[in-house]
């Protein structure tokens, strides 16, 4: 035959196929349409011409009816014309319309049909860009031939996970491999019901792959069934499994689904696949999991780590990395732009928009970029809250709200649509709550505001980053991410996110607001050291976290040349550096290989990876090192390398400088060598004391040291060796931050102040007892590992009845002197005192006796609760003297305080009238006759927020804070004490219990505000479950405030006591005496203000 015409044909596409199962639902849009060309003949029907397509059977002929024509039996597919036409006059392009369906009524109607129709037609295209040639990324073709690899041997195989950052085609390379694969019957997890009808339209259409051109147009879509409810039944699983070639459910669906229908759909599914795994957790991971066990199971994910913090399990088998995409054109850098803001919630929201709103108004205005805004939160009150504050901010940006919900279908898709107009009339801010994440394409969305950190701020840095080719390139920049990192949520997800790899430091350019001073400068440093070497390609330098510690030399050189640290690393190590020449700062990584210590093998070894880090301080000629193991780098021999053998290490007597300016300071460990001798001693706990005498009478030399005491107002430990010249502190920190501090110690370690003759003068030793210590106890508290653990981990239990320790209150009971010291542990469910007799006839020279109340018991984390007169073995009370000293057990520490008599013109002195002297407690009822309340309106109008701590387990009486400025806060605590018999006297015990109280409570600055707020918290909640507060002035959220802002704000300590029961007139020297050690005890440990209250 001759055909009478050439052209171009629209064939249109078919019905979709829709079947309920239940209330569950199967489609099917088995031919989506296609334009093809085409040729016409005469056909042998009266009224009917027979077209030939450029299509694969069964799409390749139609009859084509013209209009008027007596319809005709057959099985071919009829179109007719949408308009009239004259055959003899044809237009080159024809657009039809189904007249019938013929054989394609019944066409691939089944799912093994679906399956036959598509072998021998999926291509393996590879996109070309230059070339303008349609295909698959290079991710995608990579990521389908490991999906075969993978699955190609054998019959049981280990989960795999393919790993494509968002953007690169993570759904296509789904669809694919549905298809290349012919895989019989697939269950698709995903884990929201966005992505359920997301993934369940692209199954439906698959998606790009006919315009990929790696699939035909008219190749037989699958039949795919949306799981949205529960499957009833056995019977209705198989109903549903036998019409479907996919199956999309979330994990919930299947758990509300009938167990054994659950079984019944495993088992008849080839293959599972699970999207955006990251997002599943573990415990609901392993419910779909087991039913799958030896079935082919492939996870598609944005990031190998889970919502929970978990890596996902299974072998990954394709790891398309953010460094890849980036090179590759798919990413764009991201501008992530850090404040610090710790007002309210509605201050940080609105600095969060500012700095947004800035940035968007930049991108539009200046840099003429068609961007758009979108902000995330949590919750669709938040989103309401924040979607009123860039109204009121941006109102011609004109913002729209999208959350899930009733009633929001309507709304929601209005707000889409102004979003996606791209005149004057659309949108450029958009609200969501959570919603535009993970598949939804527009790649205008550059500007992301993180008002409620992310539970996977990697998927959304992805979503803002990508560089999509869809739209005008010229109109489409940089994104650019805002975040608060006065939320410690943030800093903790940004470093949870440099931990994933060191792309991300390629990926994301850092910008702070230039207030904060410290994100500032280690962000310079980063930078810095990305100038020169591959570390940063390796891993994130952000991240860093080396102890505070190095050696430190003396140098001549006049340069440095810090790579030839390389020469004296040990044979075969591989290293990694990272150098600055302005900073003059090396950083590097050291993979080596070590025989273990547990045996002697040729085929087993460790592989360790080491930290090194030098700074050369040209102007001051010095050289720090750092390394995670001093001895394996050589340390030594590579400053010497590094320097061009002109460095001399600092050793011997000066290291010991670093104790300059430490009070109190208390020796936790010692080592020393006998004169003469080769012979070294180490010490530990109270036994420092012999090691200390031997070195005072001078018949040993001291080596090294770790001493605990307080500096500037901080508790801290240093320790040195004056033979290697290593000193560290027991804390780590940044690069910046070991940079700081190496500035620091060197200033230290190099002052003009001598050592002195013996540099053991002012360290405490304790000293143990054969009898009580003969000044009057003022205090007890718990001992120094209860102190530093949070007190909602550990537990008295009285009985049967578990108490945390923040509703505890240590007392000392009634004391007579030379007696044992009874110590009163108290809570609202109970009493019990014990009693510690110090004797040098008993075993040990001390014990605790139970003297009443219930047996109590100690419990600290999941441990086993034991015995408190056991547990008190391992971690003693600490009691406290009058004379400032304090002891523990039947140790003795005796205190250097030589502080005079307190100023009697300090005191100051308040009206107490109508309020009974001994009356010292507000109580829940806020009982406003008692010394509590007085001290509070005294108080009141100084302080933002005043908190009554009083009760079991308090810090303070009142808790006070105060917003000083930007970068300070002001802490103090007031203890208030009735006077002794309910009168103004001069006697001395009106002193001992707060002044006591004072000296103990020292451990709340020490702690931290964070530690602090902590206790507070639970100690408030206990009492609002009964309708109370402890708020005297101001709430949680500004003592949540003062808690995130106290991570970057210095603390201004002060402590007040306040005693009516005594005189200014008439106060006692003993009494003064016991105030002034009080003062400068504090001062010495925390650098606190002092403040007494008294009566005229």
């Amino acid at each position: 035959m001759i055909p009478h015409w050439f052209g171009e044909i629209s064939v249109p596409e078919l019905p979709e196929r829709r079947a309920k199962v239940g209330g569950n639902t199967v489609f099917q849009r088995v031919f989506l349409g296609a334009t093809t060309k085409a040729k016409m003949y005469s056909a042998e029907f009266p009224g009917h011409e027979l077209i030939e397509a450029e299509l694969n059977a069964p799409f390749n002929n139609f009859l084509m009816r013209k209009k008027g024509a007596r319809r005709v039996n057959t099985d071919l597919p009829v179109l007719i014309s949408t308009e009239e036409i004259d055959l003899k006059n044809l237009p080159r392009t024809l657009s039809l319309e189904w007249d019938s369906f013929g054989i394609l009524e019944r066409y691939a109607n089944t799912p093994d049909e679906v399956i036959a129709s598509w072998d021998g037609h999926f291509s393996f295209r590879t996109e070309n860009e230059e070339k303008k040639l349609p295909g698959l990324r290079a991710p995608q073709i990579g990521a389908l031939h490991a999906i075969s690899a993978h699955f190609s041997v054998g019959n049981e195989h280990e989960a795999a996970t393919v790993v494509l950052p968002t953007g690169t085609g993570k759904t296509e390379t789904m669809l694919a491999t549905q298809v290349y694969r012919q895989l019989k019957r697939t269950l698709v997890i995903v884990p929201s019901d966005a992505l359920r009808s997301q993934i369940s339209k692209k199954f439906i259409s698959l998606g790009v792959l006919s315009q990929a051109g790696v699939i035909p147009h008219e190749l037989a879509r699958p039949k795919v069934a949306v799981v949205s409810t529960g499957i009833r039944s056995v019977d209705e699983a198989k109903e549903l499994v036998s019409q479907a070639n996919v199956i999309v459910a979330l994990p919930n669906s299947l758990e509300s689904s009938n167990p054994n229908a659950v079984v019944e759909l495993a088992s008849s599914c080839s293959d599972l696949m699970v999207d955006e795994a990251h997002h599943i957790t573990a415990s609901t991971w392993q419910k779909v999991r087991k039913h799958f066990e030896k079935k082919r199971i492939l996870q598609f994910t944005a990031t190998p780590f889970r919502r929970d913090s978990k890596r996902i399990d299974g072998k990954i088998i394709f790891n398309y990395r953010l460094g890849d995409a980036q090179d590759a054109g798919y990413y764009r850098p991201i501008n992530l732009v850090t404040i610090e803001e710790y007002g309210e919630q509605s201050i940080r929201d609105e600095a969060i928009a500012k700095e947004a709103i800035r940035a968007l108004r930049r991108d539009r205005d200046e840099r003429k970029l068609d961007h758009l805004l979108m902000a995330r939160t949590r919750t669709k009150e938040r989103a309401e809250e924040i979607f009123s504050i860039y109204q009121r901010l941006a109102a011609d940006l004109k913002p729209v709200l999208v959350y899930s919900g009733p009633g929001r279908i309507k709304a929601n898709s209005e707000a889409l649509s102004k979003l996606l107009d791209r005149t004057d009339g659309g949108t450029r801010i958009v609200v969501c709550v959570d919603m535009l994440g993970e598949g939804f394409d527009l790649p205008n969305l550059k500007i992301a505001a993180l008002h409620d950190t992310h539970k996977s701020l990697a998927v959304t840095l992805q979503f803002v980053g990508r560089f999509t080719r869809k739209g005008n390139e010229s109109e489409i920049g940089e994104a650019t991410v805002v975040t608060n990192i006065a939320d410690q949520k943030a800093e903790t997800k940004l470093a949870d996110l440099y931990a994933e790899g060191a792309d991300w430091d390629r990926l994301i350019k850092r910008l702070s607001e230039d207030r904060i001073e410290k994100e500032l400068r280690l962000q310079d440093i980063v930078f810095a050291l990305k100038e020169t070497g591959d570390l940063h390609e390796n891993l994130s330098l952000w991240n860093l976290r080396p102890a505070l510690s190095g050696q430190f030399f003396r140098t001549t050189c006049s340069s440095w040349t810090p790579l030839a640290y390389q020469s004296v690393l040990p044979n075969g190590a591989e290293t990694w550096h990272a150098l600055s020449d302005k900073e003059h700062v090396l950083v590097a990584v050291v993979c080596r290989v070590a025989d273990v210590n547990w045996g002697n093998y040729q085929n087993v070894a460790n592989t360790i990876y080491d930290l090194l880090i030098v700074r050369w301080d040209k102007k001051l000629n010095y050289l720090a090192l750092y390394a995670s193991d001093y001895n394996a780098l050589r340390s030594e021999r590579m400053a010497q390398a590094i320097t061009g053998d002109k460095a001399q290490l600092v050793s011997g007597t000066p290291i010991f400088k670093i104790l300059n300016n430490v009070e109190l300071p208390l020796v936790k460990s010692l080592g020393s060598s006998r004169m003469g001798a080769i012979s070294f001693t180490s010490y530990f706990g109270p036994n420092v004391t012999e090691g200390l005498a031997s070195i005072e009478k001078a018949e040993s030399e001291l080596n090294n040291i770790a001493c605990l005491g307080y500096e500037n107002g901080d508790r801290v430990l240093w320790g040195g060796t004056q033979r290697r010249g290593k000193i560290w502190q027991q804390k780590s920190g940044t690069v910046s931050d070991w940079i700081a501090w190496t500035s620091s110690t060197w200033s230290k370690v190099t002052a003009e102040i001598g050592t002195g003759t013996n540099i053991v003068d002012d360290f405490l030793s304790p000293i143990k007892m054969s009898k009580p210590h003969t000044s009057w106890p003022i205090s007890v508290q718990w001992g120094e590992q209860a102190q530093i653990r949070f007190n909602d981990h550990q537990f008295v239990r009285f009985d049967g009845k578990e108490v945390p320790l923040f509703n505890i209150d240590l007392e000392l009971g009634e004391y007579e002197e030379g007696g044992p010291i009874i110590v009163r542990i108290a809570s609202d469910f109970g009493v019990s005192e014990y009693a510690l007799n110090i004797d040098e006839n008993l075993p040990g020279g001390y014990r605790h006796d139970h003297l009443s109340g219930p047996v109590c018991r100690f419990r600290k984390g999941r441990d086993e609760a034991i015995l408190m007169e056991e547990y008190l073995q391992k971690d003693p009370f600490i009691i406290r003297y009058a004379d400032g000293t304090f002891s523990y057990n039947c140790y003795h520490i005796p205190l250097k305080l030589d502080a005079g008599l307190f100023e009697r013109e300090k005191l100051e002195t308040w009206d107490w009238n109508g309020i009974p002297l001994n009356k010292e407690s507000m109580h829940k009822v806020g009982d406003k006759a008692t010394i509590q309340f007085r001290t509070f309106k005294n108080l009141e109008t100084d302080f933002d927020v005043i908190f009554n701590d009083d009760g079991s387990g308090e810090v303070a009486d009142l808790v006070c804070l105060k917003d000083v400025d930007e970068s300070t806060i002001q802490l103090c605590l007031v203890h208030c004490k009735g006077a002794y018999k309910g009168r103004v006297s001069q006697d001395i015990r009106n002193f001992y219990t707060v002044c006591g109280q004072a000296q103990k409570s020292i451990t709340a600055k020490h702690a931290g505000l964070p530690t602090l707020y902590h206790d507070l918290k639970r100690r408030q909640e206990t009492w609002a479950r009964e309708g109370y507060t402890r708020f005297l002035k101001g709430d949680m959220k500004q003592l949540a405030y003062f808690k995130e802002k106290a991570r970057r704000a210095k603390i201004e300590f002060e402590m007040i006591l306040v005693q009516p029961g005594a005189s200014a007139q008439t106060i006692t020297e003993d009494a003064l005496k016991l105030l002034a050690t009080t003062e400068l005890y504090l001062f010495k440990t925390t650098t606190a203000k002092f403040r007494v209250v008294v009566s005229e």
